[in-house]
């Protein structure tokens, strides 16, 4: 696969890991002047995992079924969600209130997981052998440069108009579909590779026994839940870290998280050709580690000066280990149904994201009324890092790796 072909596949990532970065890290800011609840602002955040749960399955289990000669199977699902997250999307900052800000946030997550399920199947669908770490490494780029855009660029013009950066991401969502769609064919799948027809209900049943019944693929689930957490737990608070813990500001900010997006951008590439010369699990495993002491530091720092140093390190590990899963995944899963695994991957996904925010906010409520207000005002935000240690440190029991093959061992 040419670096062009690969480059025009990952392009729709850019667009949405921008509004993704856009809405966990500029509306908490947003939504900080409506209440000053941790644990609220985490569900309208968290409220993400609520459609990933839902939605991914179903979504895969009928692109898996469908195929259209002009669009393919999976093109269909992009095209109807595109617009409905660009719209929300846009609209989002003109909100009055809480309530109605978390409703356009709800409403760009149900269509962001309608359109990313179906994308992600895309990906497996036209990847050839030995090329799946290549393209992640090349849709980590992309996700990297999608942080770059919704931290520090967007932080810029946030600061001058806040909607102008939700107005800009939503054209640039509708733009980059249209591209991918238009230039990337989907190959017809021959007609004994398209899965029964079971009904969706027995479909996705048929999904879930076979994790319950397969130890590696159960294990990975449980991981990449882990893994997902982590992120989770960071996002809806990582700005109120920087300017409530590190006494710093938003404009700083901004550019650490823009530090980190060109750490994302560098290592993911960079990782995707690592893991299909060396190894996806010990290419990942490495970046488990770097990972955990990224996180780990976060919790101790208390200086702005460190974050400079820590950040990139956070980064590094982050990238290798939110890029390599899929790529493992699709050595696990059966090639005919790879739309619904790829959706109960999201599912798990979604239950972090459920979880993992509310979690969050409430361990910062409770540090709070551990530290003096006015000693140490602000430290209680460095528990986010203290949560996402924790659980990359339990994923670790969770995913091992042995032998020659690419597979998880159990």
């Amino acid at each position: 696969m040419s670096v062009r072909t690969m480059l025009v596949l990952t392009l729709p990532t850019l667009g949405f890991s921008t509004g993704l970065s856009l809405v966990t890290t500029y509306l908490p800011v947003i939504l900080d002047r409506y209440t000053h609840s941790a644990t609220l602002i985490g569900f309208a955040i968290g409220g993400e995992g609520i459609f990933s749960s839902l939605i991914p399955i179903w979504v895969g289990v009928l692109s898996d079924r469908i195929w259209t000669r002009r669009w393919g199977r999976r093109s269909p699902f992009m095209i109807f969600a595109a617009p409905f997250m660009a719209a929300s999307l846009m609209l989002a900052p003109f909100q009055p209130g809480y309530v109605p800000i978390a409703v356009s946030t709800f409403v760009f997550f149900a269509a962001y997981h309608f359109y990313t399920s179906p994308y992600q199947s895309l990906i497996a669908d036209v990847t050839p052998a030995g090329s799946h770490g290549k393209v992640q490494g090349y849709q980590s780029f992309q996700r990297g440069g999608g942080m770059f855009m919704g931290m520090v660029v967007a932080g810029m013009l946030f600061y001058r108009w806040e909607p102008l950066p939700f107005i800009i991401c939503s054209v640039m969502i509708m733009v980059f579909t249209y591209f991918t769609v238009v230039k990337i064919r989907e190959p017809e799948p021959e007609r004994a590779a398209l899965p029964p027809r079971q009904g969706l209900w027995g479909e996705a049943k048929r999904v879930l026994f076979s994790v319950r019944d397969d130890k590696a693929i159960r294990r990975f689930m449980v991981a990449a839940f882990l893994w997902e957490s982590t992120l989770a737990a960071l996002r809806p608070f990582i700005m109120l870290y920087f300017i409530r813990t590190l006494q710093s500001t938003e404009q700083v900010g901004a550019l650490l998280l823009g530090l980190v997006g060109v750490t994302y951008m560098i290592a993911g590439i960079s990782s995707g050709y690592l893991a299909d010369k060396y190894g996806r699990l010990r290419v990942m495993r490495v970046g488990l580690w770097v990972y955990l002491g990224g996180c780990l530091l976060g919790t101790f720092i208390s200086d702005i000066k460190w974050a400079f140093i820590f950040l990139p390190l956070f980064g590094l590990g982050g990238s290798i280990v939110l890029t390599l899963p899929y790529a493992i995944l699709i050595r696990l899963m059966p090639k005919e149904h790879i739309g619904q695994f790829t959706g109960m991957f999201s599912m798990m996904r979604g239950l972090a994201n459920i979880i993992a925010p509310v979690v969050a906010g409430g361990a910062i409520d409770i540090a709070s009324k551990i530290f003096h207000p006015g000693f140490y005002d602000g430290r209680q935000y460095a528990a986010i890092w203290l949560v996402s240690a924790l659980m990359i440190g339990i994923s670790l029991f969770f995913f091992r790796g042995g032998g020659k093959e690419d597979i998880v061992n159990v």
